[in-house]
């Protein structure tokens, strides 16, 4: 089933974080699955490296999209559809990277792997561990 990673858990899968539930993992590494990953989170990742807030070697490299595309992830870019609902939704979520997420898979009828609760009140498929 195709579905699209949470930032979270695609720090989790790309730091083999035990945190990661063996569940999301197999969701992840299946091949009859399609993993998407926004390309908001990779924004993400490179703001918070760059605050201090996350420490990992992987968020300075230029070829990180490359990277992930060769371990079977695809990259979706942030397009104007998904950023304009992001900024229609409600509140449930401040964090608006997530609310960004919400929004691409409402747009493009992806569940979400992800550990956060809050999604829930989007109304999205959220598969957890």
């Amino acid at each position: 089933m195709d579905h699209l990673l949470d930032t979270n858990v695609l720090i989790f899968f790309l730091q083999d974080d035990p945190r990661l539930s063996r569940r999301l993992v197999g969701w992840i590494e299946d091949p009859a699955n399609r993993s998407f990953v926004s390309l908001a989170s990779l924004w993400e990742i490179s703001i918070k490296a760059g605050l201090g807030k996350l420490r990992v070697g992987y968020a300075d490299r230029p070829d990180l999209p490359d990277l992930l595309e060769r371990s079977g992830l695809e990259i979706l870019p942030v397009e104007w559809p998904a950023i304009r609902r992001a900024e229609s939704l409600p509140f449930h979520h401040r964090d608006p990277f997530d609310r960004l997420l919400v929004a691409e898979a409402q747009l493009r009828g992806l569940p979400i792997l992800s550990t956060d609760e809050k999604l829930d009140a989007y109304g999205v498929e959220r598969i957890d561990g």
